[in-house]
């Protein structure tokens, strides 16, 4: 089983917050940082599965997945054998550098 990375479709609306006035969307900071990363080491992709989820709540493919309670994004779960809890990673840079020590590419500057 491959790892799964999950991040959020972008740009999207938040019906709990107005965005500034020159805009009429957001996008997530983390998730951007790592949709770049995809963009320069499209290999990655040969290693992953990505999926983008819509902004609203409740997510239930993470919900089904890894609980009610972790439902940030984004998030890579780990494959996982002998059914063992799933391991999860949060931190984008700490994602990105995962993915370029397991299947090469650029990693985060330091």
């Amino acid at each position: 089983m491959k790892p799964r990375l999950f991040v959020l479709q972008m740009p999207f609306s938040d019906p709990d917050l107005v965005p500034p006035p020159s805009s009429d969307s957001w996008f997530c900071s983390h998730c951007a940082l790592i949709e770049g990363a995809l963009g320069i080491n499209p290999q990655w992709l040969d290693h992953i599965e990505v999926k983008r989820l819509a902004f609203p709540r409740p997510r239930r493919e993470l919900v089904e997945l890894l609980g009610e309670e972790q439902q940030w994004l984004p998030v890579l779960v780990l494959p996982q054998e002998d059914g063992k809890k799933n391991e999860t990673l949060t931190d984008p840079v700490a994602i990105t550098r995962y993915l370029a020590e397991k299947f090469g590419g650029a990693a985060p500057h330091p």
